[in-house]
């Protein structure tokens, strides 16, 4: 083999090494997609939030809670329709088992936030941030949420 065969052999094999790294790393995380509020009016107590978040990883993880500078309190909810009739129910938390999706979506789970301490309107953005137990460790995500009508 000569020199340049051996070099080239190396980076090769060092290109397949990084590769597989970013393929193992991709796949390990916690990915949080379709971000956004629906618009309000202008005096509303309470906006409503919805994502998608996307558990790649092999360990459970629970939502606890969330937080904002922007609103007084965030809340996670659950739409319940009872004869007929729409109610929000206060969650406490919601699991995200390894390898699954949680999906916030109107009539269903969502983030209430409430007393927001601005006036948003359409194309706005606030920062929610997300608090996920990882067994005894809690990660907090920042996401960044636009105010859409839907």
């Amino acid at each position: 083999m000569t020199a340049k065969s051996f070099i080239f052999f190396i980076l090769i094999l060092l290109f397949a090494c990084s590769a597989e790294r970013q393929d193992e790393s991709s796949t390990n995380k916690i990915t949080i997609e379709n971000a956004w509020i629906r618009e309000a009016p202008p005096n509303a107590r309470a906006m409503a939030g919805y994502l998608t978040i996307q558990n790649s990883t092999q360990q459970d993880r629970i939502l606890t809670f969330a937080k904002s500078k922007d609103f007084n309190a965030v809340e996670i909810h659950r739409t319940v329709i009872k004869d007929g009739v729409a109610r929000m129910r206060k969650q406490n938390e919601l699991a995200i088992p390894a390898g699954s999706t949680l999906e916030l979506k109107p009539g269903d789970y969502h983030l209430m936030l409430l007393t927001p301490k601005a006036k948003f309107k359409r194309d706005d953005e606030v920062t929610v941030t997300l608090c996920l137990k990882n067994q005894d460790v809690i990660e907090e995500h920042d996401v960044i949420m636009q105010i859409k009508k839907p």
